[in-house]
């Protein structure tokens, strides 16, 4: 199992090195080519609230948007070339309304897709939030998340798996699996599984972890018993294990909810300080 193909999300955020850096960094160790996609989106404020720019206006901003998107590349293919990894870029241009579809398009054809976690003193985080949420429930392929602050810098890469015994979760973990061979150390996490578990194992996630060690990693079962909600008990668990990567299933509500993500998705996107990789 390899991951061949990884698209990574560029923009002009000062986060965008941060998750080019990862993105390059895992083409590097699975020898895969990684593509660079900036979008170059119109108004993003007039998109959202349906006002009509003068001309010159718009097309001064057009300028800027391009030219950003064209740093963004440019940048992105100084850090590929220099990591010795093979390398593809474009810059699509769109609307906003029409930036997740775009993207979930590009991720359907690739192994895996980087994006960056919205950070919420930046003007455009519900642009950000519609692009994640459309790439991730609408691609049909793991997204790995990028905190906004920069990844962990670790000596031994440590990463903890939500496991419910879920199909999202077995779906985030088998698409993980190239990411996870290799670290010093993966810990299965299960919380409060004795209260939720079927009994179908003998020993609450016993499958799960044997299937994990058939694929040659290192790897330790913690059924965490916690009195709070699940979201606080796995950033809780995140932060003692000291571990930069989480693997989990995503879960969203109805399409019809002012909110798509589900409860604990929501809260762990709006709270993660690790990168996290999550498949629908």
């Amino acid at each position: 199992m390899q991951v061949k193909d990884i698209l990574v999300h560029l923009d002009n955020s000062e986060a965008c090195a941060h998750r080019a850096e990862a993105a390059i960094s895992l083409a590097k160790r699975q020898q895969a080519r990684v593509t660079g996609v900036a979008l170059a989106v119109k108004s993003i404020t007039a998109n959202y609230i349906g006002i009509q720019v003068p001309k010159a206006i718009s097309e001064a901003q057009r300028e800027l948007v391009e030219a950003a998107a064209q740093t963004a590349v440019c940048d992105f293919e100084r850090a590929a070339q220099a990591a010795g990894v093979e390398f593809d870029s474009e810059i699509i241009y769109t609307t906003a309304a029409r930036a997740p579809d775009r993207m979930a398009y590009k991720a359907r054809c690739n192994d895996i897709t980087f994006l960056g976690q919205p950070n919420p003193d930046e003007d455009n985080v519900a642009y950000m939030n519609h692009l994640l949420e459309g790439v991730l429930f609408d691609s049909g392929r793991s997204v790995y998340i990028v905190p906004y602050i920069g990844r962990i810098d670790m000596a031994h890469r440590n990463a903890v798996v939500a496991w419910d015994g879920g199909k999202k979760a077995a779906r985030a973990i088998h698409d993980a699996i190239p990411l996870l061979q290799g670290r010093g150390k993966v810990t299965l996490m299960m919380v409060n599984a004795k209260k939720s578990s079927s009994k179908k194992d003998a020993q609450p996630g016993a499958d799960m972890l044997r299937h994990l060690q058939s694929h040659g990693l290192d790897v330790s079962l913690e059924n965490i018993s916690a009195n709070i909600k699940t979201d606080y008990a796995i950033l809780n668990f995140l932060s003692d294990s000291g571990a930069d990567l989480l693997v989990m299933g995503a879960y969203e509500h109805s399409r019809l909810r002012e909110k798509a993500f589900g409860g604990v998705t929501d809260s762990i996107l709006h709270n993660m300080t690790t990168a996290v990789l999550m498949s629908d």
